[in-house]
């Protein structure tokens, strides 16, 4: 008996065995669909990603991904939480109402557990705030409803705190969540990226590492330079990021996108803050190990910080006045280094680090590389003796460097006539004030206004388009400082911005100064699609190929 027991047992075993691995052999084999089509659908919730993103198996055998239709948690760590206990492992059904909204791999759909509309019970709750990215007349009132409710009892995200403003929904309330998840885009990992920021592919999440290990982010509108990073992404994601993370007052979502920093060094930090905030970056030294402090010290601080300014000095070098040694220490290729040498010419000194596009092998991803390492003008006002000496050597820069400079023709008795005119039209005082019109696309009375003679305008007119200085039809030394061959849209002054074109009306270039205020130009498709608003899109098909946006 004990024999024939033992024989069932094993059969039992061997068969459990069998059915398990073709269950697992249908679960990995299982196709994921981009897209849900049928107004209702039953699925099964395997993996809740994250507070408003759940991944489901169809009937079928289909995985797909979901996100709440209407709703955004932005990271609030209770939303994950609730969808982790409400809806992992249970059947759900899936409404495909009113607007479909698509993007990427997600499926925007209300979901429903138990006859629970859950997208307005998190929303109820404080677990969720209304996505403004997602235009929905059908719900809006509905959903706005649900909001306002829980704004009305403080619930969740909405929990009182008058000293905090809401970075969560970007609207100024009277109280305001005491939570804000925000993503360190100077140190968050390539999975946090991709899972953490909205319709972030991983193709993207990559693109951002790569940019930042050769160019670490300054602001957080600078993301708009990576590529695969478009506008409307940025307006998605614009809240949830931060390029330097307040280590007392950060929570402990974003503390742990400080690189791969741990559970347990987060506890630690968040443990020590409660007794007494961080008076400097280096008090948290003894509760992390050495060689995350080193990565992640550019990228903290002790109080809010929105700029960052991340410079290797003896990286640095002047497009228009260093050597090839300074310009190969930057990080530029030999042959490029040559190209930039080679066309200094006619006494033009550059005006926009895009030029160097037109004139070597650099692309423009080249250049949003470099950026942090190359510069158009020189501040003599800087701190750092090896940020000068590429410009003016090693002599001259140690009688610059401990000196404040008011004027820029104080500079010419210190290092004297000759070397003055080498620099002056490469250098500046804290930023560039010079006004430039754009020979390629002025009238000739905009010259005119730049005392550019009858006789130079005309040679200019003839000779467009000039692509480099070695077309200008002579010496311009004596206007150097008036004139660009190409504008950079960000920095340009509106009398360079109105020489672009006669189409370019006053409205349009101080539309043009307001935009770039709050965020960078990034892209050409970007001044394209600002025209097009304008109603000006003509123009800009005039003057594309001679704007830049660094």
């Amino acid at each position: 008996v004990v024999v024939y027991i033992m024989k069932i047992i094993k059969k039992i075993i061997i068969l459990s065995f069998v059915l398990s691995i073709i269950l697992n052999i249908q679960y990995v084999f299982a196709k994921e669909i981009k897209h849900i089509t049928n107004t209702t659908t039953i699925a099964n919730v395997i993996k809740v990603i994250d507070g408003d993103t759940i991944k489901v198996k169809l009937s079928n055998g289909d995985l797909a991904y979901v996100k709440l239709k209407g709703i955004t948690s932005n990271g609030f760590n209770d939303s994950f939480k609730y969808l982790t206990d409400t809806l992992l492992g249970e059947d759900v059904t899936l409404i495909k109402n009113g607007i479909s909204y698509v993007g990427g791999i997600f499926n925007y759909l209300t979901v429903i557990s138990n006859e629970i509309n859950i997208n307005n019970e998190m929303l109820k709750n404080g677990l969720a705030v209304i996505d403004k990215n997602q235009e929905d007349s059908v719900l809006a009132k509905e959903l706005a409803s649900y909001e306002q409710s829980a704004k009305n009892s403080h619930l969740g995200i909405w929990h009182v705190d008058s000293s905090n403003y809401s970075t969560i929904t970007g609207d100024n309330v009277p109280y305001t969540p005491t939570v804000t998840n925000r993503v360190n885009i100077n140190t968050a990992t390539i999975y946090q990226l991709e899972r953490l920021l909205k319709d972030v592919s991983r193709d993207v999440a990559i693109n951002i590492v790569n940019y930042r290990e050769k160019n670490p982010f300054s602001t957080v509108s600078e993301i708009k330079f990576v590529k695969g990073f478009s506008k409307s992404l940025y307006d998605k994601n614009k809240g949830l990021l931060t390029v330097s993370t307040n280590i007392n007052t950060a929570s402990e979502f974003e503390l742990k996108t400080l690189y791969e920093i741990t559970d347990i060094e987060v506890k630690r930090i968040l443990e020590q803050r409660n007794t007494k905030n961080f008076e400097y970056i280096s008090d948290i030294r003894n509760l992390i190990s050495y060689s995350t402090y080193n990565k992640i010290s550019s990228y903290i601080s002790t109080f809010d910080v929105d700029n960052i300014n991340y410079i290797i000095p003896y990286k640095r070098a002047n497009i228009s006045l260093s050597d090839r040694i300074y310009l190969t220490s930057a990080s530029v290729s030999s042959s490029s280094a040559d190209d930039i040498i080679k066309y200094r010419k006619n006494g033009y000194t550059y005006k926009t680090l895009m030029e160097l596009t037109k004139i070597s092998n650099l692309t423009e991803q080249d250049i949003n590389y470099l950026a942090d390492n190359l510069e158009v003008f020189t501040n003599v006002n800087t701190n750092d003796i090896d940020n000068l000496i590429p410009v003016f050597g090693r002599t001259n820069s140690q009688k610059l460097i401990d000196r404040k400079i008011y004027q820029i023709y104080e500079i010419k008795s210190i290092i004297g006539d000759k070397e003055f005119d080498r620099v002056k039209n490469a250098i500046c005082i804290d930023t560039n004030k010079d006004e430039y019109v754009n020979i390629n696309t002025a009238s000739k009375e905009q010259m005119y206004s730049q005392g550019i003679s009858v006789a130079q305008a005309s040679d200019f007119i003839k000779k467009r388009p000039i692509k480099n200085a070695s077309q200008l039809p002579f010496d311009i030394s004596s206007i150097n400082n008036k004139i660009s061959l190409y504008t950079n849209i960000n920095t340009a002054s509106k009398k360079e911005i109105l020489s672009l074109s006669l189409d370019i009306t006053n409205t349009i270039a101080d539309n043009i100064i307001r935009y770039r205020e709050q965020e960078p130009f990034a892209s050409l498709d970007e001044i394209r699609e600002f025209f097009k608003t304008n109603n000006a899109l003509s123009t800009y098909d005039k003057i594309k190929d001679y704007i830049v946006v660094r």
